[in-house]
């Protein structure tokens, strides 16, 4: 975060929305969801908590829901507003948004949705008692205008995440089939 930081004080802005567009996910609703993965065609179902612990929710897929793929940057601007995640796949609901850009941009994008500069604008356009709102933040979430050299940078970063996310995932799973099957 210190690298993206820094490339915020120091060069110009211009809005995120210039390299990609935030797509809506959509809500099926808890009646649609299924607890326990009863067969293979299931694919998560994602929730503004499953950024920070992915949970156990599933659903069938189908063409109304919004898929999302492990190099994807999520961020939620609904119930906790600025919280992001990659390395999710599955379906991902209305309180979650998921970025869309070419693949050059990703870890800018990435790291600009987690820099103190744009954590503090989401903040700000923050809304609401219950359930905090926050997606009159996207016209004014920005980004650095970095060069290419340093936007590699970033992408190279970004995709070591990605990478280590694919390991610890299938690390879990590997656990999960030794535990259920040894005790």
């Amino acid at each position: 975060m210190t690298l993206i930081n820094g490339l915020n004080d120091s060069l110009q802005h211009q809005k995120l929305s210039s390299i990609c567009e935030l797509v809506k996910g959509f809500e099926i609703g808890s009646q649609k969801y299924i607890e326990t993965p009863i067969d293979k065609s299931l694919i998560h179902y994602l929730r503004v908590g499953d950024l920070l612990s992915l949970g156990s929710t599933f659903v069938k897929p189908s063409d109304e829901l919004m898929l999302c793929s492990d190099d994807d940057v999520l961020i939620a601007f609904d119930g906790a507003p600025g919280r992001n995640a990659i390395g999710l796949d599955g379906a991902y609901s209305s309180g979650i948004y998921k970025v869309r850009c070419k693949p050059k941009y990703k870890g800018l994008i990435y790291f600009e949705i987690n820099s103190e500069l744009n954590q503090k604008i989401i903040k700000d356009h923050s809304q609401g008692t219950t359930i905090l709102h926050a997606s009159k933040a996207i016209p004014f979430l920005e980004t650095a205008k970095v060069d290419d050299k340093k936007t590699e940078k970033l992408n190279v970063l970004f995709e070591r995440i990605i990478n280590n996310k694919k390991k610890l995932k299938l690390l879990n799973n590997e656990k999960r089939l030794l535990l259920s099957k040894y005790f």
